[in-house]
């Protein structure tokens, strides 16, 4: 009896997708004009060298930062566009990449070769902005600030 009925349901399922259509509807009203759907964008590119990061100097917050002007982020990018920032890594090299900000990156050094003992940070690099400049943060997740960041190859991109 329940082959019977699990046969009926699955005939009046095939039955009624048929695909035929009935006739067309009215138009529905216009729409509101928009913009032509162009989007401009700009890319810029940007170099910091290790010895031109600057380090706050708080008691309770430091961090490595680097302020750049960049006319091009206009009041109207800034309030209706798009920013982002990226960071390449292996600049030069058939390895390079680039990562969007804000990024974390892992690492492991070298601590004492006499012990062959190894230690590891992060290092998380981000980014703010204001109409006409934007600055780079990079800060170790031991605070340890003996020795400032590498050098950095950063492309900002505009969108509006």
């Amino acid at each position: 009896m329940k082959r019977i009925f699990y046969l009926l349901a699955i005939g009046l399922l095939v039955a009624s997708c048929r695909g035929e259509e009935g006739p067309m509807g009215p138009q529905g009203p216009r729409g509101q004009n928009g913009l032509d759907g162009s989007v401009q964008i700009g890319v810029y590119d940007y170099y910091v060298s290790s010895s031109e990061w600057l380090k706050t100097n708080q008691s309770d917050n430091n961090y490595w930062y680097a302020d750049f002007d960049i006319p091009e982020l206009t009041s109207d990018i800034y309030n209706n566009g798009v920013v982002q920032i990226y960071r390449e890594y292996d600049t030069g090299t058939a390895d390079a990449s680039q990562v969007l900000l804000p990024a974390t990156r892992h690492y492991e050094y070298l601590q004492d070769e006499a012990t062959n003992t190894w230690g590891i940070y992060s290092e998380t690099t981000d980014y703010e902005y204001w109409v006409g400049r934007f600055s780079v943060y990079v800060t170790p997740n031991d605070f340890n600030f003996d020795l400032a960041p590498d050098d950095m190859q950063l492309r900002v991109v505009l969108m509006r």
